[in-house]
Order: structure tokens, then sequence, then C-alpha cells
């Protein structure tokens, strides 16, 4: 049950191109109600450990001033959960904060109802804060306290291809056969998409995202590109040999994306063990190495072309607060000029692309002031995008870059220029 805009959530919630941060306002109001049962009180006492007998017995309840049980405090208290997961801001929330003054004991059989009130939107760092209340039906309040919650953004679908339409724009990679690592998603995704639009054979790696991968591969194929999906965790170099074999069964390797990473760990040199650099190694620089060695044989023979997928963030000052990351990137950055000059004899090539920051999953915790500062900062006013990304590397992975090696291609926006 619910009061005040009671509409608002449910039509966000069909309609993810709405921002949710634009329909709420100072004043918005919206609540729950609930009537606390005794198996209600049995359930959170399971669940949270807590038998105090004030709650759990009615014979010792009977001898306290309250003559009967006691609610646990934080049984009704969870009905702010359910406030602001459900109401305010509804599904795109990202509850921070809440301070808590229990004012009245609540008993089995109250009906109880939370409600919040809007007193703040910050729209820099996507913030609401709002005054909450819980009253009883005879309108005794039993809790008062502020709450924060983060809105968070929620990207827009794009609708699926009409099957049987054909986007390819060029026969630019025709016979060429491409390795993705990292490819169900994001960056690797887009690489994919416009690699295989282009007129190549399309070896789509995932670890855990099956059924993302398989959805890429369906997406390709309905285009009226050639893809297949492989399994794999290119950090370990035995399962990268079976990818390897797997691709050059089903015929040659030209092109090796290396694109695979892990979500940026954003924290203090204080606050980091050895343990997170030695991942971050593993998962950038590890990866790379391990695919680079399994497929060069391979790529000697077809005189074919490596790109590695790097980052702005290690040129100039560096990212602040990415140590692990930046530092992996960067030995990513010095091993591929290293192998650019190692397998320039044998006709390989080994380019990078070095992106500002991207919109995708693995920068999604980066604040909403962050993003916008980048912005303001960046000549063509805005942030990078994966198919900006997917360009730079097909043309990395193409003919035209023919005498093209050792090279970074920043896609930047012209926020750096050396």
């Amino acid at each position: 049950m619910t009061h005040d805009n009671k509409s608002q959530s449910s039509k966000t919630s069909n309609n993810a191109a709405v921002d949710r941060l634009t329909e709420l306002k100072v004043g918005y109001s919206d609540s729950v109600i609930r009537t606390i049962t005794a198996k209600d009180v049995e359930t959170f006492a399971s669940l949270s450990g807590d038998q105090n007998p004030l709650h759990m017995d009615d014979e010792f309840a009977a001898r306290t001033k309250f003559s009967q049980r006691v609610v646990h405090g934080f049984l009704h208290a969870s009905l702010l959960s359910t406030l602001v997961g459900m109401k305010i801001p509804g599904r795109e929330a990202l509850y921070l904060s809440q301070t808590i003054e229990f004012t009245a004991p609540v008993f089995i059989g109250d009906t109880v109802e939370a409600r919040g009130t809007i007193t703040k939107v910050d729209k820099v760092t996507r913030t609401i804060t709002m005054d909450t209340v819980i009253t009883t039906q005879n309108n005794d309040v039993v809790l008062r306290g502020v709450a924060k919650a983060n809105v968070l953004r929620i990207k827009e679908t794009k609708p699926a291809p009409v099957k049987g339409v054909t986007t390819s724009m060029s026969e630019l990679l025709s016979g060429k056969t491409a390795l993705v690592t990292g490819a169900s998603r994001g960056i690797g995704r887009a690489i994919a998409l416009t690699l295989a639009d282009h007129g190549a054979s399309v070896w789509i790696n995932y670890h855990r995202s099956e059924q993302a991968a398989k959805d890429l591969a369906s997406e390709i194929k309905e285009r009226g590109g050639s893809a297949d999906i492989v399994k794999c965790d290119v950090t370990n170099m035995d399962e990268v040999t079976k990818m390897v074999e797997a691709v050059m069964a089903a015929g040659d390797l030209d092109i090796l994306i290396n694109n695979a990473g892990p979500k940026i760990l954003s924290s203090g040199f204080k606050d980091l063990q050895w343990s997170d650099m030695q991942f971050a190694y593993e998962n950038i620089v590890g990866s790379s190495f391990n695919a680079i060695q399994a497929a060069l044989p391979h790529l000697k023979e077809s005189k074919g072309k490596i790109v590695n997928v790097l980052t702005s963030a290690v040129l100039g000052r560096t990212a602040h607060n990415w140590l692990p990351y930046v530092s992996a990137k960067s030995a990513l950055l010095g091993m591929s000029k290293n192998l650019a000059q190692e397998l320039g004899p044998s006709g390989v090539t080994v380019n990078m692309v070095s992106p500002t920051m991207v919109d995708t999953d693995l920068t999604s915790n980066v604040p909403d002031r962050i993003r916008q500062m980048m912005v303001s900062h960046t000549p063509l006013r805005r942030m990078a995008t994966v198919d900006d990304v997917a360009k730079a590397v097909l043309f990395l992975a193409s003919p035209y870059a023919d005498f093209v090696t050792g090279d970074n291609l920043l896609v930047t926006g012209g926020d750096i220029m050396l």
C-alpha cells in the first residue's frame, strides 16, 4: 500500500529510458504499510539470532512495564529498506545511510506505516536525502530518521535487430578470423560486433557470461555475420591453449584482440594489499601474455595483427586511486611495445588502443561528478563510447594499418594530446 505519487515508481520500472532522478523532487513522499504478526517476530528472531524474551516470551513480557511482547525495533525499521528499494527511489536505489531514533515500542498486531519525504536532491552525486518516519495505526511515532540513497543510472536497452537484415558495412576484413577476449559485454562486445560487421569471422571469448556470449553470437548472425563462442579463463594458460586449439580447428587466426580485464579497484595506497596488485597483473598483463603466447605460432603464419586494449589512465599523471589497474595497464603498454619490436620481422603487428573513460560496467562505480569533470575538459565534450573504441580497433586490425606497429591510438576526444 502506498500514498502520494504512488504511480511514479511503476512508470519508471516500465520505462528504462526515463531517468528516475528527474522524477524525484523535494517534497516527494511515499510509504509502505505492514501489520506485524507473531510469525514476523519469530522469523526475524530466527534470522537475526535475537531471542530476547522481551520479544519472544509472553510470560516474561507480561511482567515488564509493557505487559506484552515488544516487536524487535529493527523488524519494523526494516520497512525503510522496502521503502527505499521499492518506492523512493525504487528499483534504481542504492541505500547509502540511515539514522534511526526509536521513540516508542511496537506490539504484535500493530499496523505500521514507513514514510519517506525527500528534503534534498543532489544531481551531481545522484543522491537523495529524505526524512523517514514510522507511525502506528494510532498515529503514534515509533521511529524517526534521515535516509540517503543513490539513484543508479539505468542504461537504455537498445531494440533487438530485425532478423534477416544485415548491417554489414564492408568486406574490409573478409576472409579474416578474429579472436576477441572478454567479448561478452562492454567494449569487447562492441569490438566483436564491429569486426563482424566488416566481414571478419569472430570468436567470442567469455568466462562466466555464457548467455551474454550466446546473445552476441546470435545478434552477429542476424546481422549477416559469422560468430562462435568459446569459454575460457584467460588467466589460465591450459584453458587458453585449448581455446586457441578450438579456433584453429575451425580454420585460421588472423586477428587477436586482448580486451579481457577485471573491474577497477578504486583505493588509496594505504588500503591496498600486494594481492590486489597481483590480481590486476594476472588479469590484465597475464591474460594478454597467455593469449599472445598461445596464438603467436598461428599469427606468424597468417602475418596477423594483435591489438591490446589499454587506457588513457596510464598516460600523463595517471588516474588517481587506481594504482593496481594503472600499474598493470602500464606494464601491458611496455610489453606491447617490446613485442612490436620483436615480432615485426615476422610480419606480426602489435598495436594498442587507449580510450578515456568509457561508460561500461567496469566503471559503474565512478561518481557522476568525476564523469562531468572529464566531459568539461574534453574538447569533443562527451565521454567515449564502446563504439568509439571498436572503430579504433577496426582500423588497427585492418589492411589500412599494415605499416603501423608499436603504436598507441588514443581515443580520448582530445582530452590527451601527445
